[in-house]
C-alpha cells in the first residue's frame, strides 16, 4: 500500500470517527422521558429525579460539540496545510543552481541562479529565453530525462 493510499486511509477513517462522535453527542442531547412526577410548587419545569442537572449537561454536550468541530478542523485543514508548508519550505532549500524546475504556472526551466536581495529565480527557458520568477512559485524539481 503506498503512502498516499494510507493516507487518504486514515483521512477517512478519521472522518468516520467525527461523524460518529458527533452522532452520538447528538443522541446524548435529547431529552430522556421521565415518568416522574414535578416536586410540589416547582414551576420551572424540572422533575425532582432530574435535580435540575439538565442544565449543567447541555453546557457539557455544547463543550463536547465545540472540542469535536475542533478536531474536525484540526485535521481536516490546520494539518495537511501544515504538511504541504512543510514539503514546499524543504523544497525551496533543496534548490539549487542548475536544478530543473516547473512552476506552478507550468513553465519548465533550469535554474541559472538566485536573486537573494528580490528573492527571485532566474530559470533558462526551452529555446534559449530567460525568465525571472518569485522563488515562491517554484513549485517542484523535475528529473532531467535521459
Amino acid at each position: 500500500m503506498s503512502k498516499s493510499r494510507a493516507r487518504a486511509l486514515v483521512r477517512r477513517l478519521g472522518v468516520f470517527a467525527l461523524i460518529v462522535a458527533v452522532a452520538l453527542l447528538g443522541a446524548a442531547c435529547v431529552p430522556q422521558e421521565s415518568s416522574s412526577t414535578t416536586a410540589v410548587g416547582d414551576t420551572t419545569g424540572t422533575t425532582a429525579a432530574d435535580g435540575g442537572t439538565s442544565g449543567s449537561s447541555m453546557i457539557i454536550t455544547i463543550v463536547m460539540y465545540a472540542v469535536v468541530i475542533g478536531g474536525l478542523f484540526y485535521f481536516l485543514l490546520v494539518r495537511p496545510q501544515r504538511t504541504r508548508q512543510r514539503r514546499q519550505q524543504e523544497l525551496q532549500s533543496s534548490l539549487g543552481v542548475g536544478d530543473e524546475v516547473q512552476t506552478i504556472g507550468g513553465i519548465y526551466g533550469r535554474i541559472e541562479y538566485f536573486d537573494e536581495e528580490t528573492d527571485t529565480a532566474v530559470l533558462q527557458v526551452e529555446g534559449g529565453g530567460k525568465i525571472r520568477v518569485a522563488r515562491r512559485a517554484l513549485s517542484n524539481k523535475v528529473r532531467p530525462k535521459g
